[in-house]
């Protein structure tokens, strides 16, 4: 952990005063004192201490948010919902996107030092160094509030059950007496729900499994709007809600309708799946509740880790 500027002042052998000023750079401070402050500062990681000055300046109540520049609407609607419940509860949010290198985490840790003390590492497609990330929030005495991150660093930890909300998506369709399901994407998240649902029904009355494992893009759901049809299925379950919008697409320009030919269902709850005819039911993620818990622990500060887990829901909209 890094070094308080008291703790270097008696390390360096002088005044706190002498330390500051070294470090402002202000003059009058003799040249040998000057490097041997700035060699121990830089061996025991010295990070300046802005606490004092921020509460002055009424900024005790910032809030770090790591992020990366993902280009998915639900993404962005997770974070503008933190945002908001930030600010309604007299948070300040700074926000810095990030490409998940250490060099890089440094330099916005430091930028923030003082200022920050809890930080909601929300990153997506991006990975995290490994070794170099616990040990930055230590030594900037940051606390980390990890959200769907799958390493097990030190800190909090809320993480999204994807299987719960396709489970139920599945069952339903089941219920509906659907005897030939497609699932059309490749993403490894929305195979257990899948499964699960599958799994609790009795086998007899199981209907057909179809797979069509393709990216899932809103135009792939254009372009596979033909083949998807030739499979005989009477209902699909897109990765996402983009492909389902794209079938969708497709299906209002043949005119087939839905969900008189086939039920569909996607994944994300995306603001656009809500306004389009027929509307899109999907799996949406629990955006209001884990970001409810990400205020309850800025809010409560609990000295012992926050591990939980928080379910996807299903809702059933005109396509199903």
């Amino acid at each position: 952990m890094a070094i308080t500027l008291k703790q270097l002042a008696e390390l360096s052998g002088v005044s706190i005063r002498t330390v500051s000023r070294v470090l402002k750079n202000q003059a009058h401070v003799q040249e040998e004192k000057r490097e041997r402050i700035l060699a121990l500062a830089k061996k025991h990681h010295y990070v300046a201490n802005m606490a004092a000055r921020n509460l002055r300046l009424n900024r005790s109540r910032f809030v770090g948010i790591l992020c990366s520049n993902a280009p998915y609407e639900i993404f962005r609607q997770k974070l503008q919902d933190l945002e908001t419940r930030l600010e309604t509860k007299g948070y300040y949010p700074i926000m810095a996107c990030c490409d998940g290198s250490a060099e890089q985490i440094e330099k916005i840790f430091s930028d923030w030092s003082g200022l920050v003390d809890f930080v909601v590492v929300s990153l997506f497609d991006v990975p995290l160094p490994s070794k170099q990330l616990p040990e930055l929030f230590e030594r900037f005495s940051m606390t980390p509030i990890y959200v769907d991150q799958e390493e097990d660093f030190p800190g909090h930890h809320l993480t999204i059950n994807r299987a719960t909300g396709i489970r139920d998506a599945i069952s339903v369709l089941i219920r509906n007496g659907k005897k030939r399901i497609l699932r059309c994407g490749s993403l490894q998240s929305r195979e257990t729900g899948l499964q699960q649902a599958f799994s609790e029904t009795p086998a007899e009355k199981r209907p057909e499994l179809l797979r069509m494992e393709e990216e899932a893009t809103f135009k792939n759901g254009c372009l596979l709007g033909k083949k998807i049809m030739k499979t005989g299925a009477d209902a699909v379950f897109f990765d996402t809600d983009k492909m389902a919008l794209g079938f969708l697409n497709y299906a209002a320009q043949n005119k087939i309708p839905i969900p008189e030919k086939l039920s569909v269902i996607g994944f994300d709850d995306d603001i656009s799946g809500q306004i389009i005819y027929p509307s899109l039911s999907t799996v949406a993620h629990p955006t209001e509740e884990l970001n409810e818990a990400i205020l309850t622990i800025i809010n409560a500060r609990p000295e012992k880790p926050v591990k939980k887990e928080f379910s996807t829901r299903f809702i059933q909209r005109e396509s199903c």
